[in-house]
């Protein structure tokens, strides 16, 4: 069990928070390309901060604060009839209210209402982070200082077969989904009558877990199977599930919205030989929609798989943000303590200035692969 103040530590993302600092020192996914219209700014809210998310008029992304410095009126999409607040402009957003313009830095270029040459808006600046769209995801880097890689993960970053990207919503904090995914013993309880219900999957598993360059990985073992599990900080996991031949690659990322309420990325990928027929290829297509949309498609972005809907309860059901002073880890857990030491020991790295644990850095941008996750 951990005590009451290293349980906030783990479990609160504000600026000043340990596990805030920490997720603000790596890229995290934040949107998905097709929530953001070229003209209709969008709300986001990342860390428990209030953002804007928008295209400028000449395609530009940029993710500010959602209040203008002037008087604090919202700079993102409205609600009820007035669907847009912010008015995107050719090379920032403007303020409804009174039209200061911000550029994506933040920086205010032009107060329609003031004299005629005037310079008070050099003297106006709201916050600004840098945002980036790569793999099928809008990524924001949180923190100050350059920015790292985003991890150029097979499942994300491979283009020799189909991807899938979708989302999931989590009413609870983000570190019990992140718990979960280092957790390969629940598999064969929890997600009975699911793709998992099958000889490899019916035994409870040995488990062991290893601390690695980019975070950590668990191996589970039951009679003639190995499984391993590649968890990627501060808050990712890549699994391949052998459900769908030659096999179906995932990453899913984990991202705080705020201290209870969470939003996971997922990005799907089945790779596919060139020669592979079209009758083939629409085959594994519809069995891979199939697994991720159960419960209907009423919303392609957003799946509502069996296997989904069974972890979301597991962690939902614990509470807003569990408390872990209550619990009673056992030898199956090692992932779990494995996980807690590791974020601990990142946080210490960041405090001293040192380059934490799974954070990319003149790495070689080359794809990463894990081939053994079987």
């Amino acid at each position: 069990m951990l005590g009451e103040k290293q349980n906030f530590e783990l479990t609160h993302v504000g600026p000043e928070a340990a596990a805030g600092r920490l997720l603000r020192a790596y890229w995290l996914p934040i949107a998905h390309p097709s929530q953001l219209e070229q003209r209709n700014p969008m709300s986001i809210e990342a860390l428990g901060e209030k953002l804007v998310l928008f295209r400028t008029g000449e395609g530009a992304l940029g993710l500010t604060s959602d209040r203008c410095a002037h008087r604090g009126t919202s700079l993102s999409a409205g609600s009820g009839e007035m669907k847009t607040a912010g008015r995107i402009d050719k090379c920032g957003i403007r303020c409804p209210y009174h039209g200061w313009l911000y550029g994506i830095d933040g920086q205010c270029l032009d107060q329609p209402a003031e004299p005629e040459g005037s310079r008070f808006h050099e003297k106006i600046k709201i916050g600004a982070y840098v945002v980036r769209e790569q793999f099928g995801w809008i990524w924001a880097y949180l923190g100050e200082g350059e920015p790292p890689m985003i991890p150029p993960v097979d499942a994300m970053a491979r283009n020799d077969g189909y991807r899938l990207n979708t989302m999931s919503i989590w009413d609870c904090n983000y570190y019990q989904v992140c718990e979960n995914l280092v957790d390969p013993a629940h598999v064969t309880i929890l997600h009975q009558e699911t793709a998992f219900d099958t000889a490899q999957f019916n035994t409870i598993p040995t488990v062991k877990a290893e601390a690695t360059e980019l975070g950590l990985r668990t191996i589970s073992g039951r009679p003639g199977y190995e499984r391993q599990s590649e968890y990627i900080f501060p808050t990712g996991i890549r699994i391949a599930l052998p459900f769908i031949k030659p096999g179906l690659q995932m990453m899913f990322w984990v991202v705080p919205v705020n201290d209870t309420k969470t939003v996971s990325y997922h990005s799907w990928f089945l790779p596919m030989a060139d020669d592979i027929s079209e009758d083939e290829r629409k085959t594994k297509i519809h069995e891979l929609e199939a697994f991720l949309y159960y419960f209907g498609k009423d919303d392609p972005l957003y799946h509502a798989s069996k296997v989904s809907l069974q972890d979301q309860f597991a962690c939902e059901s614990q509470g807003a943000i569990t408390d872990r002073t209550q619990e009673h880890l056992g030898k199956s857990d090692v992932g779990v303590t494995l996980l807690r030491r590791l974020i601990r020991e990142a946080v210490q790295e960041l405090d001293a200035g040192r380059i934490p644990r799974g954070q990319l850095r003149n790495a070689p941008n080359e794809i990463i692969r894990f081939d053994n996750v079987f």
